[in-house]
């Protein structure tokens, strides 16, 4: 019998879980399994200077629980950090310690280290050292402890990022599009920003063309890739 999970999903900005794991949580939450995508930030930095920063980090809210109705997420959240000052802090471990634990997931999914965004890299640290911390009894925090059992890390094809673990989400590839195209601001956002951020200069191509190339790798039609922090435990070694 099936048992049903809770997969979290950790990520700086709105329009990263849609990205990266988009056909993922999907996946996910059609087999019945509670899905939440919990953003660090809500993206205030995204805008090209004709609105403010609290104007864009509302826009993008809107757009990331229009995203999340799209993928099936249960709860779209945001965790109350700053977009572009997201720092690795004793008492940013702390928050992110009882974030897992107000959560309890069995599964989190966020950032690969090696990213040249430093939201990326922080958060990615950040949930590292909580996922050790959140199950220890004396670590206290308002929340119980909890023991997810693994977390899985998806980056971009530009960094170090070479992914061990596949999901294959054949089939999911135009919901992952239609959340990804619930981003408005940031399809015109990315085109115009370039340069730093060009393995996006076409969002939506480059990421089907980048689900397209891990899928044959793995002989499926599309796939995303994950590096999970750890090997988890099997029955026999062959």
């Amino acid at each position: 019998m099936y048992i049903r999970m809770h997969l979290l999903a950790i990520v700086a900005h709105p329009d990263d879980a849609d990205i990266f794991c988009g056909g993922t949580i999907a996946k996910h939450a059609d087999r019945g399994d509670t899905v939440t995508i919990a953003h660090m930030t809500r993206g205030e930095y995204g805008g090209l200077g004709s609105d403010t920063q609290a104007e864009v980090a509302t826009t993008r809210e809107s757009e990331a629980r229009a995203s999340g109705e799209v993928l099936g997420a249960e709860e779209v959240a945001f965790l109350g950090f700053e977009d572009g000052r997201i720092t690795h802090s004793l008492e940013n471990r702390t928050r992110m310690v009882d974030v897992l634990r107000r959560y309890a997931p069995d599964v989190v999914l966020t950032h690969f280290q090696d990213d040249l965004h430093p939201d990326h890299q922080a958060t990615s640290q950040l949930v590292t050292d909580a996922y050790y911390m959140a199950s220890l009894p004396l670590a206290e925090t308002e929340h119980p402890p909890c023991d997810p059992d693994n977390v899985y890390f998806f980056g971009k094809p530009t960094s170090t990022f070479e992914p061990t673990c596949f999901v294959d989400i054949s089939g999911y590839e135009d919901r992952k599009t239609e959340a990804i195209e619930q981003h408005e601001s940031q399809v015109a956002f990315l085109t115009e920003h370039g340069g730093i951020d060009s393995e996006f200069d076409n969002l939506i191509d480059s990421v089907r063309a980048e689900d397209t190339v891990r899928g044959t790798r793995v002989g499926t039609e599309t796939a995303e890739g994950f590096v999970p922090l750890h090997e988890l435990s099997r029955e026999y070694l062959a």
